[in-house]
C-alpha cells in the first residue's frame, strides 16, 4: 500500500513543478519546546492566526474541528466540547493547555472562555501524549497560544499591533468587538485586549434554536520585559464573564426546542467567570532554552435550570464555586550536534469548594463535597538524529496524582458511605513514548509512534450530581479504576516545499475506560460512571496541502474512526463516521492583499451506534465562502481590512454526529442540536 501511495505522491509532485513560492516551515511546541513541525514524529495540526481571522468565528471549537481526526459537540453558538480521535474534553481525555499551562476546572465549558481574536495559533497533538503532558492525554492535547506584541524590543518604544475590530453575523444578529493596544521597545512588550460579544438565539432551517443566546465580556493582558538580550519575564492576565443559554448537548438535552407536550429543558450560565494570572520566564542559551511559569486560575459558575418549561414553577440554581487552581512548569531543552534533550516538571493543585443548590429561590444547600486534587509530573525527552536523516525519540514521564473529599455535609448515610469508601485516593503512574522518522527517498518519510497513556479518575467523577444539573441523578462510584492505554501509530509524511501530506493509521487499546451507564437506583432512573473493561479505537487520517500556484492553495483531509467496547461488543459513543474538510484559497495578483476561500465540511451517514445511547444520524456536506481585502493606509489608520463570509451557503439542516442527545425523547431541532443555518458575516478591522 505504501508503494502505491509513494507513486501517487511522486506523480503529484511532477505536476507541481510550475508552482511558485514554497510552503513555509512551521514552528511548534508540541514536544514541550520550540522546534520544526517536520522534526516531530507525532501527528500535529496547527491552526494559524490568519485562519482564525478569516473565519470570524464566535468560538474555537468549530475552527479546530476542521483538522483531521477532530470533531466537536456544540451546545450552542458559543461553546462545545472538542473530540480528539474519539475522546472528548468532557470526559477528561483531551486536555486543554494555554501557553503550555494546563487549564483545569471546566471541562464542559472551557472553550467558551476564549475570544478567538485573543489567539495567535492553536496546536493540536492528535493521539496519546501522556509521556509529555501527563494524565488525561488520551485522545491528544490542545495547546492555545495567546497573542503577544510583535516588533523589536531593543528599539525605541513605539505603538504596534493596535486596532479596533467589529464583526457581525446574521444567523443570530451577533456582534463581536475587540479593541487591542500594543507597544514594543526599550526592552518592553505589552498587549492589552478588550472583548465584547453579544448574540441572540440562532436560526436553522427548522427555525430558531431557543436558549442559544450569549453575552461575553473580557479583557486580556500580556506584558513582557527582555534583558541581557536572551532573557524575558512575562505577566499574563485575563478576566472573562459570560452569560449564555446552553441550547442542548452535554447535560442540557433534550433542550427547549421540542414539540408541544414534550419535555422542554432550559439550562443557562448566569454567569460564568474566569480570573487568570500567570508569571513566566524564558531564556535562550547558545544551545538550549529554559522556560518556567506559575499561574493562578479561579472559576465560578451560576447555573440556572428549569427542568421542564411545561412546569416553569420549578427551577433550580446551582452554584459551582471554584475551583481555584495553582500550577506551573519548568522546562529546559538542550540541542547538541546529534542529540537533543528536554527535561521538565509540571504541576497543578486544584481546590474546589463544594457546589451549592437552591430550589425555587430558597436557601442554598450544599450539593457536592469540598474536594482537592494534586498532580505532579516529571518528564524527559531524548531525540537523536542520524547522518542519513533518521530521527529517533524516546520520552518518559512519572505522575503522582492525589484526590481528597470532605463528606461531613452529606446527610444520606447510604450515599455518604459511597463517598467515604472512595476516601482520599493517590495514584502513581509511569508512561512512555517512542517515535521514529525514517527517510525513504525524495521528501517521503516513514513515521512510527508507540505511546502508553494514563488517566486517573477526576475527583468530580466520584461526586454525585443532583437532577437540577443533569436531568438524571448521577450516582457516585467509589470503585472506579484508573484508565490505561497503549497506542501504535504508523504512516507516511511527504514534503517538497510545494506539497505537505500525511497519511496515518493507528490502533489503540484501553483498559478500564470510564463511561456513563444508565442504571436504576431505588427504582428511579439514574446514571453512573463505570469502567467498561476493555475497549479499542482504530482509525486512519489523511491530509494534504498543495500549492498549485504561487497564489492558489488546495487543502483537504479525511478521517475514519472505529471504536468498540470490547466487553459489550457495542460501539463507543461520540465516534465520528467517515468525515473530512476541503479548502481552496486564491489570492488574486490583480487585487493586492486580498483572498477568496471556498471550504466544505462533510460527513457520511452515522449508522454504527449503541442504540442504548445514540440514534443514527444523516451525513452532510456544508459549503462556505470567505473573502476579504486589506486596503492599506486610509487617513488616520495604518490599514483597514474587510472580511466577509457566507457559511452553510445552501442552508443545510444537519447536526454533528458527535453531539449528545437524549434518546428517551423524540428527535427535534435541539435533540440532537442542529447546527446553524445560512450565516452571512462581515468584519472590519482598522489598525492604528
Amino acid at each position: 500500500m505504501y508503494k502505491k501511495i509513494t507513486i501517487l505522491l511522486s506523480l503529484v509532485l511532477a505536476s507541481s513543478l510550475y508552482a511558485g513560492t514554497k510552503l513555509d516551515d512551521v514552528i511548534v511546541s508540541a514536544n514541550r519546546s520550540a522546534q520544526k513541525l517536520d522534526d516531530i514524529s507525532k501527528s500535529v495540526s496547527v491552526v494559524d492566526g490568519d485562519t482564525i481571522k478569516r473565519r470570524q468565528s464566535t468560538n474555537l471549537t468549530g475552527i479546530i474541528a476542521d483538522e483531521p481526526g477532530i470533531s466537536y459537540a456544540p451546545d450552542g453558538m458559543s461553546s462545545g466540547q472538542i473530540i480528539l480521535r474519539g475522546f472528548s474534553t468532557q470526559n477528561f481525555r483531551a486536555p486543554l493547555f494555554v501557553d503550555g499551562n494546563r487549564f483545569r476546572g471546566r471541562n464542559t465549558l472551557e472553550y467558551m472562555l476564549f475570544d478567538p481574536n485573543q489567539i495567535e495559533r492553536i496546536e493540536i497533538i492528535r493521539g496519546p501524549a501522556s509521556s509529555l503532558y501527563g494524565t488525561d492525554s488520551f485522545g491528544g492535547v490542545v495547546n492555545v497560544i495567546t497573542k503577544r506584541a510583535t516588533g523589536d524590543v531593543q528599539a525605541p518604544f513605539n505603538i504596534t499591533d493596535t486596532y479596533i475590530s467589529s464583526e457581525y453575523q446574521s444567523v443570530n444578529h451577533a456582534i463581536a468587538n475587540r479593541f487591542q493596544l500594543g507597544g514594543v521597545g526599550d526592552g518592553f512588550d505589552i498587549l492589552l485586549g478588550i472583548n465584547y460579544k453579544d448574540g441572540d438565539n440562532y436560526g436553522t432551517k427548522e427555525g430558531v434554536i431557543p436558549n442559544s443566546d450569549y453575552l461575553y465580556r473580557g479583557f486580556d493582558l500580556k506584558a513582557g520585559y527582555s534583558f541581557l538580550d536572551t532573557n524575558r519575564v512575562e505577566l499574563a492576565a485575563r478576566y472573562t464573564k459570560v452569560n449564555r443559554g446552553r441550547a442542548a448537548g452535554q447535560f442540557a438535552s433534550p433542550g427547549a426546542g421540542n414539540a408541544p407536550g414534550v419535555l422542554q429543558r432550559q439550562m443557562r450560565e448566569e454567569p460564568m467567570r474566569e480570573k487568570y494570572l500567570a508569571l513566566g520566564y524564558s531564556a535562550q542559551m547558545q544551545n538550549g532554552s529554559l522556560e518556567a511559569s506559575l499561574y493562578r486560575r479561579e472559576l465560578y459558575t451560576h447555573i440556572n435550570v428549569i427542568p421542564n418549561l411545561n412546569s416553569p414553577q420549578k427551577w433550580v440554581d446551582n452554584y459551582v464555586i471554584g475551583p481555584v487552581v495553582y500550577g506551573g512548569k519548568s522546562i529546559v531543552a538542550y540541542s547538541g550536534e546529534s542529540l537533543s534533550q528536554t527535561y521538565g516538571i509540571d504541576w497543578y493543585y486544584e481546590s474546589r469548594d463544594g457546589s451549592e443548590q437552591s430550589v425555587n429561590g430558597k436557601n442554598r444547600i450544599k450539593s457536592a463535597p469540598n474536594s482537592t486534587q494534586l498532580n505532579i509530573g516529571v518528564f524527559g525527552l531524548l531525540e537523536y538524529g542520524f547522518e542519513g536523516g533518521t530521527l529517533l525519540s524516546a520520552s518518559l514521564r512519572h505522575d503522582y496524582f492525589k484526590t481528597g473529599l470532605e463528606t461531613s455535609f452529606i446527610k444520606n448515610n447510604e450515599i455518604k458511605k459511597l463517598f467515604e469508601s472512595a476516601g482520599d485516593t493517590s495514584t502513581n503512574k509511569t508512561t512512555s513514548g517512542f517515535g521514529m522518522i525514517y527517510p525513504l527517498f525524495g521528501g517521503l518519510d516513514f513515521v512510527l509512534n508507540i505511546n502508553s497513556s494514563f488517566r486517573a479518575p477526576s475527583v468530580t467523577e466520584i461526586t454525585a450530581v443532583g437532577d437540577g444539573v443533569s436531568g438524571v441523578f448521577t450516582l457516585p462510584n467509589s470503585s472506579i479504576k484508573p484508565e490505561t492505554g497503549l497506542s501504535y501509530e504508523t504512516g507516511l509524511k511527504y514534503k517538497d516545499g510545494l506539497i505537505i501530506s500525511n497519511l496515518t493509521a493507528f490502533t489503540s487499546s484501553y483498559k478500564n475506560l470510564i463511561v456513563t451507564r444508565n442504571i436504576t437506583y431505588k427504582n428511579t432512573p439514574a446514571r453512573q460512571l463505570q469502567n467498561v473493561g476493555e475497549s479499542s479505537i482504530s482509525g486512519i487520517e489523511f491530509d494534504i496541502a498543495y500549492k498549485l500556484l504561487s497564489n492558489l492553495i488546495f487543502k483537504t483531509n479525511a478521517s475514519y474512526l472505529y471504536g468498540e467496547d470490547k466487553t459489550s461488543h457495542k460501539p463507543l459513543p461520540q465516534i465520528m463516521p467517515l468525515n473530512g474538510f476541503i479548502s481552496l484559497m486564491y489570492e488574486p495578483k490583480s487585487i493586492k492583499k486580498s483572498y477568496i476561500e471556498y471550504t466544505t465540511q462533510w460527513a457520511s451517514n452515522k449508522t454504527r451506534t449503541d442504540n442504548l445511547s445514540e440514534r443514527e444520524r444523516s451525513g452532510y456536506a456544508v459549503s462556505n465562502l470567505y473573502f476579504g481585502k486589506e486596503f492599506g493606509n486610509m487617513g488616520a489608520f495604518k490599514s483597514v481590512e474587510l472580511n466577509f463570509g457566507i457559511e452553510n451557503i445552501f442552508d443545510k439542516k444537519y447536526s454533528m454526529p458527535s453531539v449528545p442527545e437524549d434518546i428517551r425523547y423524540p428527535v427535534s431541532k435541539t435533540n440532537p442540536l442542529l447546527n446553524p443555518g445560512r450565516n452571512f458575516k462581515i468584519g472590519l478591522r482598522a489598525s492604528f
